[in-house]
C-alpha cells in the first residue's frame, strides 16, 4: 500500500510549476525603523589611519602628556627607559617595548601622579658600526680609519634615531620626545666617567683576569651573551699562556 504524506501536492505543484512561489515585498526602510538602536555620533567603522594621527596631533597641540606629567596631584613616577639601538628601521619587539611601557605610564597617569618619561636611545656599538660598513665599498673599506668610522657611525646614529622618534610617537607613545638622552652626548658621557669615578673611589673597579673573545670577521671583541653555537658544535678555541 503506497501512502501519500499530507500536502505532497502541493510540494509538487510548486516543484513542478515554471513560477516561483510569491515574494514577499518589505517596504524601504521599514524593517529598519522597527529597530531601537542607539544614537551616536562614532563613525561605524575606526579608520585608523585617518584617526590616530588626528588624534596625535590634538595631543601634541594641547600639550596633553607636558600637562599632566607636570600639573597632575599625586608623587612623581619615573620610568627609566632601556635605550635601543639607533641602527635601523622599527620592529615587533620595539614595538612591544615601547607598548608595554607606555601602558605603565599612562597607567599612573590615570593614578593621578607626576609621571617623567624620558626615552633614550644606544649610539655606540658594533651594530651601528656593522650598518656603516655594509653600506660602503670594499675599496672604501680599506681606506676607512678609525676616526672616520666613527665620525660617520654618529651622523648614521642620528639620522636613525630620528627615524626611530618619529615612528614611536606614531605608535602613540606619550613621553619627552623633544629632550631625548643619547648616549653620543658629551654631557651624557661626562656624566657616566664621573659615575665611573665614584665606584673607583669606593672600591668597586678590580682588575682580573677573564678571557676576551675575538671575532675575526668583525674585527671586534664580543661579550659572552654574542656568542652562540648550534647543537652540536666542537669548539676549536686554542687557550695561550703569556707570561705576567
Amino acid at each position: 500500500m503506497v501512502r501519500c504524506l499530507p500536502g505532497l501536492d502541493t510540494i509538487l505543484k510548486y516543484q513542478i510549476s515554471p513560477q516561483p512561489p510569491p515574494a514577499i515585498v518589505t517596504e524601504p526602510g521599514s524593517y529598519k525603523d522597527t529597530v531601537k538602536l542607539p544614537q551616536t555620533q562614532f563613525d561605524m567603522r575606526a579608520n585608523a589611519t585617518k584617526r590616530e594621527p588626528e588624534l596625535q596631533k590634538f595631543w601634541a597641540e594641547h600639550q596633553i602628556y607636558e600637562k599632566l606629567s607636570q600639573h597632575n596631584p599625586g608623587e612623581p613616577f619615573i620610568l627609566h627607559d632601556g635605550p635601543p639601538y639607533s641602527n635601523g628601521a622599527l620592529h615587533i619587539g620595539h614595538a612591544l617595548n615601547k607598548t608595554l611601557k607606555d601602558i605603565v605610564n599612562k597607567y599612573q597617569l590615570l593614578k593621578g601622579r607626576k609621571v617623567r618619561y624620558v626615552p633614550g636611545w644606544d649610539c655606540h656599538g658594533l651594530p651601528i658600526e656593522l650598518k656603516v660598513l655594509q653600506g660602503m665599498k670594499a675599496e672604501e673599506r680599506q681606506k676607512l680609519t678609525p676616526l672616520e668610522l666613527r665620525r660617520q657611525a654618529k651622523v648614521w646614529a642620528i639620522e636613525q634615531q630620528q627615524q626611530q622618534c618619529a615612528s614611536f610617537k606614531r605608535y602613540g607613545v606619550w613621553g619627552d620626545w623633544d629632550h631625548p638622552y643619547l648616549t653620543l652626548q658629551p654631557e651624557y658621557e661626562a656624566a657616566q666617567i664621573g659615575v665611573f669615578g665614584q665606584m673607583v673611589l669606593k672600591g668597586y673597579i678590580y682588575r682580573g683576569f677573564k678571557p676576551v673573545y675575538w671575532s675575526p670577521s668583525s674585527r671586534t671583541a664580543l661579550a659572552e651573551g654574542e656568542l652562540e653555537y648550534p647543537e652540536g658544535h666542537t669548539s676549536r678555541s686554542l687557550y695561550v699562556a703569556f707570561a705576567w
